[in-house]
């Protein structure tokens, strides 16, 4: 007989840890499910055994059951139960493949609770209701409908796909600005350096020499003595600007002016209003396609738009919807470009919406590539023109100070 240490759920969902002796790993799971267990973690030893090992493997177990979900967590999860169900496998079956397959500890105890609801005699949907972090409310919503079209394979499907498309929007985001900010906080360093450090030191020595500061020189002087007095709230003031924006999104008044001045920004306001219609235009059409209503449809874009002017704008059109209007009817308003209500007119006549949506969405989508790479394209040349500059006159000022004393001039 050999030693375990065991980690289980019970029927009620509860996580139950004990030690139990049984022939062989198999024998002893084969007596916990006899128990009505379900097995999270079965490893040979006992518990708090074979020394600083087993508390080694226990605390990077525990790191691991503490670690978000990733969208790479999300997409492969969604991937394999489409596959599954796809290839006949029955939703608990789907379920405990993945457990056993994902090397995500948090991921596989949330799936095996999941799976112990739905032994109990939930429904999917109503099952995943409490693993908010796992399933946002578009997740829910597309999942309740799979359930109720028997397409809950497909909706696995869109649901990855769906992921995947907000996160390389994110990825393209994200690269167009790394390089910016390092180059102006690289930049921005040096220059600081120079006038705070290396100029005024220099100036010193020609002063005591009792030469005359040129012009050039005694520009990048005043500045140093600016900086001096001010740069320190001036850099307050930035960082505090800066945080006073994420902070200021958590109150709604708040959130409600910032995100309707971003659409009116330079350059940024039209990327955010491509970004918002990529988003809700194909989201919009995979609900439909997934046979939810127009009306559920609008209430759901307006939850997860991530921008409060188009959330009012999605709530809007749902009321009117709701109140009898047709849907391009609804969408006629001045916040929303006028192609996505000519779109929609367009599907309601044909009757081929969700296609029209979805497609609409790819347009934008390809839209906001160019976008992207537009920006991208632009940011750094201008980023490079403007701190080069700086670089340049601060390094013009030097070299004409230094020439000043070579030649005994003004």
């Amino acid at each position: 007989m050999s030693a375990y240490a065991y980690l289980c759920l019970d029927a009620r969902g509860a996580e139950m840890r004990g030690q139990m002796e049984a022939p062989d790993e198999s024998a002893a799971r084969r007596q916990l499910r006899e128990q009505g267990l379900k097995v999270l973690t079965l490893v040979q030893g006992e518990l708090g055994g074979d020394g600083v090992w087993a508390a080694i493997k226990g605390f990077f177990r525990w790191m691991s059951s503490q670690r978000s979900f990733s969208n790479g967590d999300r997409v492969l999860f969604f991937s394999q139960m489409q596959l599954m169900l796809k290839s006949g496998h029955t939703l608990l079956e789907s379920l405990s493949a993945a457990s056993r397959l994902t090397r995500s500890v948090r991921l596989a105890n949330t799936l095996d609770r999941i799976a112990v609801r739905i032994q109990r005699g939930s429904s999917m949907s109503v099952a995943c209701e409490s693993e908010k972090e796992l399933f946002d409310r578009l997740a829910l919503k597309l999942i309740e409908a799979g359930e109720a079209s028997g397409e809950l394979g497909a909706v696995f499907e869109r649901l990855a796909a769906m992921i995947e498309r907000r996160a390389d929007v994110r990825r393209q985001i994200l690269t167009v600005s790394i390089y910016p900010m390092i180059l102006v906080v690289a930049s921005a360093g040096i220059i600081y350096f120079l006038v705070a450090s290396v100029i005024p030191k220099f100036m010193s020595f020609l002063a005591a020499r009792g030469k005359a500061l040129p012009w050039a020189a005694s520009t990048l002087m005043d500045v140093s003595d600016w900086l001096a007095v001010w740069g320190g709230p001036l850099g307050l003031t930035v960082v505090a600007a800066v945080m006073a924006i994420p902070l200021g999104r958590r109150f709604p008044p708040a959130k409600k002016v910032i995100d309707r001045v971003a659409l009116y920004l330079p350059l940024l306001g039209s990327t955010i209003v491509l970004a918002a219609m990529t988003q809700a235009t194909w989201v919009f059409g995979v609900l439909i396609r997934s046979r939810l209503t127009v009306l559920e449809s609008l209430r759901t874009c307006e939850q997860i738009s991530g921008n409060a002017t188009y959330a009012s704008a999605f709530a809007g059109a749902a009321d009117d919807v709701l109140s009898g209007r047709t849907l391009a009817a609804a969408l006629d308003r001045p916040i929303l470009p006028r192609l996505v209500q000519h779109m929609a007119a367009v599907g309601e006549k044909s009757g081929q919406l969700d296609t029209v949506m979805e497609t609409l969405g790819g347009y934008y989508q390809k839209a906001l590539d160019n976008r992207v790479r537009l920006l991208s394209e632009m940011i750094v040349p201008v980023l490079v023109l403007v701190v080069g500059s700086i670089v340049g006159f601060t390094y013009f000022a030097f070299f004409q100070a230094m020439l000043s004393v070579s030649t005994g001039g003004a």
